[in-house]
């Protein structure tokens, strides 16, 4: 089995996207510039080359934020998108709320965007431009965690414990 881990930190104008494993992390940002189902469409696309390049094992996706300015209905719109497209390819995923990944990622699940960004870093080395790729990278990781905990910190190994009795309805 690939042990690669994708992080997807879903959004309508940057999706980020992480890939986690014993090698070389990579991450990026998928833009759009397209409206309605082209945008989602596009994203799909992108993501689908993703999957198709490295095979993840598992996926992670950032769950919804209720409080986005994006509008629910078209990021649940894409949510569904991607989670259809994960489940034809056979690629096993979880949905990690944004305080479950902020909390693996800080310890805090009321964390600042900065505060994410210079964790990322400090844990694990990975300068990122900006916090869509930042969460996208904390969400490989926390699915890193969720397979293996091993060299993970305290707090880390906690939060993706606390995910699992929940995930099983402990």
């Amino acid at each position: 089995m690939n042990n690669c881990v994708l992080g997807l930190d879903l959004s309508l104008t940057a999706t980020g996207w992480a890939l986690v494993w014993d090698g070389s992390p990579k991450w990026g940002v998928i833009k759009s510039r397209n409206r309605s189902v082209k945008r989602l469409s596009e994203i799909r696309n992108a993501v689908l080359d993703i999957i198709n390049q490295t095979q993840p094992s598992l996926a992670v996706i950032e769950g919804y934020s209720y409080g986005s300015s994006q509008g629910m209905a078209g990021l649940a719109e894409l949510g569904g998108v991607i989670r259809l497209l994960l489940l034809d390819m056979g690629i096993p995923f979880i949905v990690v709320a944004p305080a479950t990944n902020k909390k693996f990622a800080t310890g805090k699940g009321n964390a600042e965007k900065n505060l994410m960004l210079k964790r990322v870093f400090q844990h694990w080395a990975a300068d990122m431009s900006n916090n869509n790729e930042a969460d996208a990278f904390a969400l490989a990781q926390f699915g890193r965690c969720y397979l293996n905990q091993e060299g993970f910190c305290d707090y880390q190994t906690k939060t993706v414990e606390t995910y699992k009795r929940k995930e099983l309805g402990k």
